[in-house]
């Protein structure tokens, strides 16, 4: 089968999508939309990204059928990942890169006349703030010769947080932010196109409640938030925040209340953002990494993977992973933090570390309660 032959059948496949799967789960999320512009030739349209299903939510307001490009670990988080991998064509894109080969695919296919849809941010928010994109994206943009759409969702972050589980009921919409012409593109500089995308897929989920207050609703809706907030804020240990229905419970006997608005509250009953919470839990993190004199700073039980480029597996083991100040020791392994290129987190908590000059990587995975996004502050704030 020619790979014309197999885009004739994905575009099929994409109308039955769109007809079926698409709108029983913008239903399912109560998600509603402004249409994506049709007859425009190829486009490029970039979004925002808070939930797993974003990209059905772009198909459901969209006839014409698209491109998407998506995490090469898709093809190991589990046999649904993998079937939607090899039915919807994707542009698989590896964390740890430089992206060369991701924006020659992505150039190729919309030069072959097809529409791609990217999430610039390359990750879910942990904090309910649009995540910083690549200065790239600008260039990108004007370099594919295609329409440009940026596309905004708000009210993902908290029908279905990326630390939590479940679906919250509350509301998602969408709007098209901008719409960008290849001529009007081209007397732009990229800086400026770089600053219309920025704008355009910006959202804060607590600006939007101070906005329109919309309730979200789920009875466990604290569970796993130790998987984003690992530090106690009153006895500053690491490790001993455990969830339970809406509470998040410190060994201490510290506590906290997360209501159905998406506000957390202590003993002093004064409600405060998960932002707020990451914010400062960062500042205790800089306080942590400043005491030389704490040789370890934490440690998990964990399975630890090697990932070659071609998503192969080289071997899988349980181990111990420590944190120390300028390194991590895997099992018997030192990995330097100079070593390092790159750390990431696939969906929750699969942590994905790269290694300078090394094609495979480590993908490390734990318990549901597993807290991967202390290491990578970690990483971040040894280079800030």
């Amino acid at each position: 089968m020619s790979k014309a032959d197999d885009f004739t059948f994905y575009d099929r496949f994409y109308k039955i999508v769109r007809a079926t799967i698409a709108r029983i789960i913008a239903r399912r999320f109560n998600f509603s939309g402004e249409t994506l512009p049709q007859g425009l030739g190829p486009r490029f349209i970039l979004c925002n990204h808070n939930t797993d299903v974003d990209f059905l939510f772009l198909v459901s307001v969209s006839e014409e059928p698209m491109d998407f490009v998506a995490t090469e670990a898709m093809m190991r988080i589990g046999p649904l990942a993998r079937w939607a991998a090899k039915t919807f064509k994707p542009i698989l894109h590896d964390k740890g890169s430089k992206g060369v080969s991701t924006l020659k695919s992505i150039t190729e296919r919309i030069r072959a006349g097809r529409s791609v849809m990217l999430f610039p941010e390359g990750n879910r928010s942990f904090d309910g703030k649009t995540r910083d994109i690549s200065d790239a994206i600008g260039k990108i943009a004007r370099m594919t010769g295609a329409t440009l759409v940026v596309y905004r969702l708000t009210g993902g972050y908290l029908t279905t947080p990326r630390w939590g589980r479940g679906i919250r009921k509350g509301k998602i919409r969408g709007q098209i932010a901008r719409i960008l012409s290849s001529d009007e593109l081209k007397n732009m500089t990229a800086s400026d196109v770089l600053k219309v995308i920025r704008e355009g897929i910006y959202t804060d989920a607590y600006k939007e409640q101070e906005t329109e207050r919309v309730r979200f609703e789920y009875s466990d809706r604290a569970m796993y938030l130790e998987t984003l907030l690992f530090c106690c804020p009153c006895c500053k240990k690491i490790g001993t925040m455990h969830s339970r229905k809406d509470k998040l419970v410190c060994s201490c006997g510290y506590k906290l209340t997360l209501d159905e608005y998406g506000y957390l509250s202590d003993e002093k009953n004064e409600p405060f953002s998960i932002t707020d919470a990451c914010n400062r839990q960062k500042k205790l993190l800089e306080e942590l990494l400043e005491d030389k004199e704490k040789e370890i700073l934490w440690q998990d039980e964990v399975t630890v993977s090697k990932v070659t480029y071609d998503h192969k597996i080289l071997a899988s083991k349980k181990s111990t992973l420590l944190a120390c100040h300028d390194h991590l020791m895997i099992g018997e392994e030192c990995l330097e933090k100079t070593a390092i290129s790159s750390v990431d987190i696939v969906q929750r908590n699969r942590l994905s570390i790269h290694e300078k000059n090394r094609s495979e990587h480590y993908e490390i995975t734990g318990p549901d309660t597993f807290n991967a996004v202390k290491y990578l502050l970690w990483y971040q704030k040894s280079y800030s």
